[in-house]
């Protein structure tokens, strides 16, 4: 059964008796933690900079080395790369995964999005998205999860689906951008 969960500006959206705040996760409302990451180029890259220029929708994955979900979502997301950003948000994404890793990903399908080198897991942790059962697959693997900051650096939404299978669209992703209010 395919369950997803989304929260626009405090407002409960449940599909199929799932809602997004019961996910995993920072929930709407909350203050994003801020963060200073490496990308796929080794170019730092700073929420607090990126906010300046607009909201920003962050995708948490849990490997694009591995993971033939979080690989399909994140082609799908460039894909959609054009309609994410008519639609007024920044896209970035975060793993666990290394610099290295990353490159190699982003050169192999074509991602112009950063895609962010979490070491050591500190921001998927301070987003309290580690998925504690998936341990014996590596450390540090994030539940997957999708969130809209707004320029005063509030979450003014949350995507997300149970499990690790099923992910958003980018209609949903933009339709998540006009509803919280971030276009």
């Amino acid at each position: 059964m395919l369950s997803i969960g989304l929260v626009f500006a405090g407002k409960i959206f449940a599909y199929q008796g799932l809602q997004a705040e019961n996910l995993a996760g920072l929930n709407v409302g909350d203050k994003a933690p801020s963060f200073e990451l490496k990308n796929q180029k080794d170019e730092t890259v700073k929420l607090s900079a990126l906010l300046e220029h607009g909201p920003v929708a962050i995708v948490f994955y849990r490997s694009a080395d591995w993971c033939p979900f979080c690989q399909k979502h994140l082609v799908a997301m460039q894909e959609g790369l054009v309609e994410i950003n008519a639609a007024g948000l920044q896209l970035v994404a975060i793993s666990y995964e290394p610099v290295d890793v990353l490159a190699r990903f982003a050169s192999k399908r074509g991602i112009k999005f950063s895609l962010l080198s979490d070491s050591g897991s500190a921001e998927i942790k301070a987003w309290k998205l580690l998925n504690e059962e998936a341990k014996g697959r590596a450390e540090g693997i994030p539940n997957p999860m999708t969130y809209i900051v707004g320029k005063d650096g509030v979450i003014s939404a949350k995507l997300g689906h149970e499990g690790y299978k099923a992910r958003h669209s980018v209609q949903e992703l933009v339709d998540a951008a006009k509803t919280s209010g971030e276009k």
